[in-house]
């Protein structure tokens, strides 16, 4: 693998849902829901000053910038360039991002060490595969299981790549419901 790294633009229109904030009072991410799916978007250190903080969840924006895929890693990062309140919601705004054709557009780390797999991870892992199936995403998603992701006490864990999610103490039965969160358009 020459290129590791692909970098394309996006355009996301939705609602703010709130904002990261490090080290006291530093914005790190934008939350934006759009077609109720959440990204997190970096901010970068130039544009912090630009954005106000004091912005109420619900805000519609219009969000521009790069898309950085991880090919090796599987996700992808988003940078914001520009960011504009939007006074009213036009429905036909949609997430613009190249994406690559019959590649893989996501991955779902799964937890396989003793106490994850002993709290019902194995059994997390089959109803994964089996809906994945069911679902014909299993040429788009992959199952990759992971050493530990340091939640052993709320296990199962999983992680849902490209957009980072956490989930812990995940039952079988939530699978189908992750899936359409964060695989269907």
């Amino acid at each position: 693998m020459s290129n590791l790294t692909a970098v394309s633009q996006f355009r996301l229109v939705g609602q703010l849902e709130s904002f990261v904030i490090k080290e006291g009072d530093k914005l790190k991410y934008l939350r934006i829901k759009v077609n109720e799916r959440e990204y997190w978007l970096k901010i970068p250190k130039q544009l912090r000053s630009e954005i106000d903080p004091n912005l109420s969840p619900g805000t519609w924006l219009e969000v521009t910038g790069t898309r950085e895929t991880k090919k090796k890693m599987g996700f992808f990062e988003l940078k914001v360039s520009t960011v504009n309140l939007l006074p009213t919601p036009d429905i036909s705004y949609a997430v613009i991002v190249s994406e690559t054709p019959n590649q893989a557009s996501g991955k779902i780390l799964v937890c396989q060490k003793s106490s994850c797999w002993k709290r019902g991870g194995e059994k997390l892992c089959q109803q994964l595969e089996k809906q994945l199936g069911e679902q014909g995403l299993s040429d788009r998603v992959e199952i990759q299981l992971t050493g530990c992701l340091k939640q052993c006490k709320q296990g199962p864990n999983l992680v849902m790549l490209p957009d980072k999610t956490r989930y812990s103490q995940v039952k079988p039965y939530q699978v189908t419901e992750l899936l359409d969160k964060h695989f269907k358009p």
